[in-house]
């Protein structure tokens, strides 16, 4: 009898202090539910992963660079096989986002595959380059979409005024003061939820695409000695030459351009445009940060991915290719190396840009306006994405505990993460203004930066169905090729697609990817990333929530 009530005291004793324990020691994961909700459909991912390319932001260096590294004859096989090697990269982001659909991207898919520490720095990459994309969105929204708009509309229209405009918006005043304006309005088009923001999104790549077709079909409609016609007639008020088109190439030779630029190519000189083309094409993977937020995962992350790479990597070769077709091969490329050449003697209002080069066809000011406009929404319309992935990344971090919760809060009206919105668009307004009043960080080059989060999710994608044998049996991608796992195989090629094009990078300057300022910053961002991981997890434990636990499992949708 006396050993049963031992027994009893003894075992009611352990049960509450138990139950103690289990009230002192929060959950594993902030709540049962992420809060968010499935409303991004196939055709939405499309558009979305259109968007987050930043396409015709990039794409004018995307051009300048290729012609600067290769013969200008290489530019269109070069970008049509970029476009292949791409898929790799965003079929290996596809097939992970449909294995394990949750909202923040690199962060939650590396951490349960490979690492905690290699999933928060891969993430952590991402997001700071995200946001100082954001800012420099801000920025160039200004410098170059507006101000070639007013440069454009007030050449063609012959109106001075115009033209002052146009340059006075790439001072740094007013790109702060737009570029502020800009950012506002995009954080308020992203915190009323997904489900309102695509159909903006919708709205404007309609608007977008009709744009990008009118200039498609007046460089369709022109030959070289018909656009030096029209150059010459609107240019040479301001070059003070009657025929600026033979000027430019002119004062290329003089810096020591030759034709040799121009004609004959190798299969190097494809594989070495690759390289350039990566700052615009292989960018169609943006659903991976909101995956958790996507219906019919599996067909809205590969129609999204590799659907969106076609139409992009398509563009890109059809857009070069009746670029060089109406402006010449030499002029371009001419044009192209007088970029990096500024040249003494010649005075030209306007930079070598695809959207300048092509809309100066345009002398119809409503269409010249409606093809600006297109340009702007498929150019710009990616800092709403950067807004709403980084916002993932900052509410998936919170949301295993690893950064303060309060990031992890879902407005229930519009399931939408307020608090980690305005962090991001805070940061963003930072980096905006460093990058106007520092000069030195318009030279920051973020490819590499960025093909080494890159590389790290390939590296998972390749060993996915070995460190995480069970999540793969189960997953809707657990296809095999004479037993090898097809995400393996995919994973292997996108991991050497990356360290080629890092090969160039580092080798070949002309691609202005290396240089001390990107070094430096690239090496902060991970050393700081550490080191808020390493203060993440000590702040887990000190909770009581151990680590393993969290990162053992998926977190809930």
């Amino acid at each position: 009898m006396k050993f049963s009530k031992i027994y009893i005291n003894t075992y009611f004793e352990t049960q509450l202090r138990v139950a103690l324990l289990s009230e002192k020691r929060p959950s594993i994961f902030v709540r049962k539910s992420s809060g968010l909700v499935r409303e991004v459909y196939p055709k939405d991912s499309f558009i979305y992963n259109v968007y987050f390319t930043a396409y015709f932001t990039a794409l004018v260096f995307v051009y300048l660079i290729a012609l600067y590294v290769v013969p200008a004859e290489a530019l269109v096989p070069g970008l049509l096989l970029s476009a292949v090697l791409f898929a790799f990269q965003v079929a290996v982001y596809a097939l992970m986002g449909a294995a394990m659909p949750r909202s923040g991207g690199d962060y939650v898919i590396i951490s349960r595959t490979l690492h905690p520490l290699l999933g928060f720095i891969s993430s952590w990459n991402w997001f700071i380059w995200l946001a100082f994309w954001f800012a420099f969105g801000g920025y160039t929204f200004s410098s170059v979409a507006l101000s070639t708009m007013f440069l454009t509309l007030g050449l063609i229209s012959r109106n001075p005024a115009l033209v002052s405009i146009g340059e006075a918006l790439a001072n740094p005043i007013p790109s702060l003061i737009v570029g502020t304006i800009i950012m506002i309005i995009f954080l308020l088009m992203t915190m009323f939820g997904l489900r309102r923001f695509i159909k903006i999104q919708l709205a404007t790549f309609v608007v977008g695409v009709l744009g990008v077709l009118i200039g498609i079909i007046y460089l369709a409609i022109t030959d070289p000695s018909t656009y030096a016609a029209k150059i010459n007639a609107l240019l040479a008020p301001y070059s003070g030459v009657p025929d600026t088109y033979n000027a430019v190439i002119n004062a290329a030779k003089e810096l020591g351009w030759s034709t040799e630029r121009v004609y004959g190519y190798t299969l190097e000189h494809l594989v070495k445009v690759m390289p350039a083309a990566y700052a615009a094409v292989p960018w169609t993977m943006g659903t991976i940060f909101i995956a958790g937020e996507i219906s019919e995962v599996k067909k809205s992350q590969l129609f999204g991915g590799l659907g969106g790479l076609a139409f992009i990597g398509g563009l890109t070769v059809l857009l070069a290719f009746l670029l060089e077709k109406a402006t010449g091969l030499e002029f371009l490329s001419a044009f192209a190396y007088l970029f990096y050449n500024p040249p003494e003697n010649l005075t030209i209002p306007i930079q070598p840009y695809f959207n300048t080069l092509a809309f100066l066809l345009i002398e119809n000011p409503i269409l010249n306006l409606w093809a600006n406009l297109g340009f702007l929404f498929l150019g710009w319309m990616y800092m709403a994405q950067n807004l709403l992935n980084d916002s993932r990344l900052l509410f998936a971090w919170a949301f295993d505990r690893l950064v303060p919760e309060k990031l992890a809060e879902v407005d229930e009206r519009f399931s939408s993460p307020i608090y980690a919105l305005l962090s991001v668009f805070l940061i963003g307004e930072v980096f905006l203004f460093l990058i106007i009043f520092v000069p030195e960080l318009q030279m920051i080059s973020s490819i590499m930066a960025l093909s080494f989060s890159v590389m790290i999710m390939s590296l998972a994608g390749m060993l996915f169905p070995y460190t995480r044998k069970d999540l793969f049996e189960r997953s809707n991608i657990n296809w095999k090729v004479g037993g090898v796992p097809v995400i393996t195989i995919i994973g292997a090629l996108a991991l050497i697609v990356n360290l080629v094009a890092n090969y160039y990078w580092i080798v070949d300057p002309n691609y202005g990817a290396i240089n001390d300022i990107s070094v430096t910053a690239m090496v902060t961002v991970i050393v700081v990333g550490i080191i808020i991981y390493l203060v993440g997890v000590y702040r887990m434990k000190k909770k009581g929530i151990e680590p393993s636990m969290v990162y053992s499992q998926l977190p809930p949708t």
